[in-house]
């Protein structure tokens, strides 16, 4: 397990990057996005996946990626594929090549629901603990799923396994945070990242903060007696 003060992280060859979010078509996340390519295998391809939106949508995503001197690879979004077309051997396969993986949407929930405990899950998990070295992107949804919860009584992916991962943070909200912590549960860590903003987490305990803006950490020491 990857550790740095309170903050845990699934022990990995690969990099984890929660973005909180940005408008990558107006440049708010190049910064993040060069940083995300300045350390990713570019031999290996990119694989796409909104949680919502459309194919077009995605294939936007990787088509800027691209142009910033990234892999070629593919795009898809939960709204038209199923579970079962997530555990498809030509999925599967692209996934075993993968250098970079993005994760993005509005919405958590079809990202979770749908990936988890899926072959095509189990294949992301080895990409990144493996030699493979996946690097994982959360951008906003993408990143809130990388965290335990997304929502009350909805557990997210875990990569992050006491970390709840609030994206596009603003300093108004650091209260909100506070008060809502308790209520996932004791001994947690809420994360709070901004527009244009990343938090990156490395296969030697590395943590850095990308882009525009800081990273907000509350923890909640409540124990279960409490």
């Amino acid at each position: 397990m990857g550790t740095q003060g309170p903050l845990r992280w699934l022990d990995g060859e690969g990099w984890l990057v929660a973005l909180g979010g940005g408008d990558w078509r107006r440049g708010q996340t190049d910064v993040v996005d060069a940083q995300v390519l300045s350390i990713a295998n570019l031999d290996r391809p990119m694989v796409v996946l909104l949680s919502d939106g459309t194919r077009q949508e995605a294939e936007g995503v990787l088509e800027h990626y691209t142009l910033l001197g990234g892999p070629s690879g593919e795009a898809f979004t939960m709204r038209n594929m199923s579970r079962s077309q997530l555990q498809a051997p030509a999925l599967l396969d692209l996934l075993a090549e993968a250098g970079i993986l993005y994760l993005g949407g509005d919405n958590p929930l079809p990202l979770v629901r749908n990936l988890y405990q899926t072959e095509a899950f189990q294949q992301i998990v080895a990409g990144y603990t493996t030699l493979q070295g996946l690097v994982i992107v959360g951008a906003g949804a993408g990143a809130s799923a990388l965290g335990v919860w997304v929502a009350p009584q909805v557990r997210g992916l875990g990569f992050l396994p006491n970390a709840l991962i609030v994206p596009h943070f603003t300093r108004t909200e650091d209260s909100h945070l506070r008060e809502t912590l308790p209520q996932f549960g004791p001994n947690l860590l809420g994360l709070g990242i901004p527009d244009g903003a990343a938090l990156a987490l490395g296969p030697r305990s590395q943590v850095d903060t990308w882009g525009a803006g800081s990273v907000t950490a509350v923890v909640n020491l409540q124990t279960e007696e409490d």
